[in-house]
């Protein structure tokens, strides 16, 4: 499979379905390496990527587009844990996604765009909602002093919202690397790099840095209390392997909470909230996406995207 552009047959909303003109595309950490690499990952063949939408509906509302397509009927479903639906699909990996000037998605997953908040912004409804389940998933008692392992978007956005449920919260980066000092003036949160950080010094660590490596859940190992809880956003890569003991977590009564993507469980949605987070904090959260091209620079942007706190988005509509 290679990375390419093609012209195909405008989509065909099935029963349910609406048909969206997408306007932006987010390109997410997740996606980068597969669309930069693909011949080392397996991939659905054809792959439409782009599951950070925003577009215009049939009537012209602009909506964020919720990604996950659930079965709607089994238990987990009507319980409200939609994410883990097993007949679960996935806009912009089982469905083709909004890398594309049109897509087709479910109606109730089209959200309306609040008063307020910028289109763009929007992009981060999808890496907002990871970062609300993260937290609300999280045992730990109120006003806790909680770290973030990792200064991505999720990172940045789980420090936001963990701000504003009056925990003190901690940013933990990579020794060498820090955020703009654009967003660490716009971020609610002490920034550290991981260097400078004493053992067991928090009651809870969010670990938002998943990936080929186990060195960050390692370190959320080293930041936690006894007692105290770990998040660990979304998954590592499937070989990754602990070096830690299990009976040395076991042992200091560590909670080590698994955070899969967002459901629909809570008295609000997630994906809502993300939504209202976003359109509640518009000077924070203005500095976490630029509009980085065209689809048509898909190629070119990926090849100078580096890892970083900025989510990069592309316009899907043809410029003028």
């Amino acid at each position: 499979m290679v990375l390419d552009l093609n012209e195909v047959d405008p989509p065909v909303p099935r029963t349910g379905e609406s048909i969206i003109q997408t306007r932006y595309a987010g390109i997410c950490g997740s996606d980068t390496p597969k669309l930069l690499c693909p011949g080392d990952f397996t991939l659905p063949d054809p792959w439409r990527p782009g599951h950070e939408v925003v577009g215009a509906d049939t009537d012209g509302r602009i909506v964020a587009v919720d990604p996950l397509v659930p079965c709607g009927d089994c238990q987990r479903c009507t319980a409200g844990d939609s994410h883990l639906c097993l007949q679960l699909l996935r806009i912009g990996w089982d469905k083709p996604g909004g890398f594309a000037e049109q897509m087709a998605a479910p109606a109730a997953n089209l959200h309306p765009i609040p008063a307020g908040l910028d289109p763009l912004h929007a992009v981060l409804a999808d890496p907002a909602a990871v970062a609300i389940h993260g937290i609300r998933c999280n045992l730990t008692h109120a006003n806790a002093n909680l770290a973030v392992i990792g200064a991505g978007a999720v990172g940045l956005l789980t420090a936001l919202y963990a701000s504003t449920l009056g925990h003190a919260v901690t940013i933990v980066h990579r020794a060498g690397t820090r955020p703009s000092a654009a967003i660490m003036r716009a971020i609610p949160a002490a920034f550290r790099p991981s260097s400078q950080l004493p053992a067991q010094a928090f009651d809870s660590v969010v670990d938002a840095a998943t990936g080929a490596d186990a060195a960050p859940l390692e370190l959320a190992l080293h930041l936690v209390r006894d007692g105290g809880s770990i998040v660990v956003q979304n998954a590592y890569h499937p070989q990754v392997q602990l070096r830690t003991p299990l009976r040395d977590i076991l042992r200091r009564s560590v909670q080590l909470i698994g955070s899969f993507s967002y459901c629909r469980r809570h008295p609000e949605p997630d994906f809502s909230s993300a939504l209202t987070l976003l359109a509640n904090h518009p000077e924070q959260v203005r500095d976490l996406v630029i509009e980085a091209g065209h689809l048509t620079d898909l190629r070119r942007l990926l090849q100078e995207r580096r890892r970083g706190s900025v989510r990069h988005a592309i316009a899907t509509e043809p410029k003028a």
